[in-house]
């Protein structure tokens, strides 16, 4: 695998969210969208990020205890009431594209590499992917690194 492949080719198109969307529509648009990422916003601004894993963190510590210890009563939870009352805000990932806290980012020019070096230094799985324009062009994860090693 050429990791000087550009980040654009290997991208995934940003999937938009508002920030007090509750957790049950965030399932159902990743579900929908089949991502692992939805970039959150308010009113046009990037407020961060929401992954797969902090939709489980949810679900984890606000719907499953109550199950905790039986395994056979899953099927019984009511998992759409306990989503719809968390919002996404709870549970995004803070950072904007300018300001006191910046989302990690990668332009559609870099490489596969300064990608991966981005994660690794930074210690986050998910990047936005930044156009010429300084808009956000598209999100790039582990899932996306994975197939390009693949290719």
């Amino acid at each position: 695998m050429d990791l000087n492949m550009k980040v654009a080719k290997f991208m995934q198109k940003p999937v938009f969210v508002e920030l007090g969307t509750d957790m049950k529509k965030v399932a159902e648009l990743m579900a929908k969208e089949e991502t692992d990422v939805l970039v959150v916003r308010e009113k046009g601004n990037i407020e961060g990020i929401i992954t797969e894993m902090d939709l489980f963190y949810m679900l984890k510590n606000y719907a499953f205890p109550e199950i905790a210890g039986h395994p056979q009563d899953l099927k019984e939870i009511k998992l759409v009431k306990s989503m719809m009352s968390k919002k996404s805000k709870d549970f995004m990932s803070v950072c904007q594209l300018y300001g006191p806290h910046p989302c990690l980012m990668v332009g559609e020019e870099d490489t596969l590499e300064n990608a991966i070096r981005i994660m690794v230094a930074g210690g986050e799985m998910h990047l936005l992917v930044i156009g010429p324009n300084g808009d956000v062009t598209g999100t790039i994860s582990p899932r996306n690194i994975i197939k390009a090693f693949l290719k």
